[in-house]
């Protein structure tokens, strides 16, 4: 197998946590327009959760890597990264867009169930991410782990900032547009 440098393996684990947080980000910004802000000790549960199943699909795709090609394990990682990707897209942009349904959903500040019910939801990225990293050798497992919860973090504390701003009718209605296409760049990287 070919090792990656350590460069190109941390710039691709920051991407892939970047890439499966952005969504935290929108989390974040919902109650800052609310003038919510969101607790640490919730971000810190939500993405503890989102760092077991991370680690739970990273080391899935660290077993894995080990029986198959490296050219089959950058294809399969291609292919989960973009599926995430156009699954995000698909779901924030044509899904609204064909049922037409809205609705106004009112925020509290979160609690403790609050944050785990959060953390299940916003973590179902996070065992895809983390066995694309991994199965491809990108990244080692740890890396990626840590990537992802660390970004999780960042990314729900900076969109609660973004959100009690100004700025977050811009960047909120564009998060899962960005988040979608970087995730698909990542999973075309996988396998140049």
């Amino acid at each position: 197998m070919i090792k990656m440098n350590w460069l190109n393996a941390f710039i691709i684990a920051n991407l892939i946590g970047i890439g499966s947080n952005l969504d935290n980000t929108s989390v974040g910004i919902a109650y800052g327009i609310q003038k919510i802000k969101f607790p640490h000790r919730i971000n810190m549960v939500i993405n503890l959760l989102g760092a077991c199943t991370a680690l739970l699909g990273a080391y899935m795709g660290e077993v894995i890597s080990h029986y198959t090609s490296l050219n089959t394990a950058q294809f399969v990682s291609c292919a989960v990264l973009c599926g995430i990707g156009s699954f995000t897209l698909y779901s924030a942009y044509l899904h609204p867009l064909i049922y037409k349904r809205t609705s106004k959903v009112e925020l509290h500040r979160p609690g403790i169930k609050q944050g785990v019910l959060l953390g299940i939801g916003l973590s179902f990225t996070n065992v895809a991410s983390g066995f694309s990293a991994t199965i491809a050798n990108s990244a080692t497992l740890w890396t990626t782990v840590i990537s992802i919860a660390a970004w999780g973090y960042i990314m729900i504390f900076l969109g609660n900032i973004i959100g009690i701003g100004i700025v977050s009718k811009l960047f909120g209605k564009y998060s899962s547009l960005a988040a979608g296409f970087l995730l698909i760049g990542v999973g075309v990287h996988q396998i140049m």
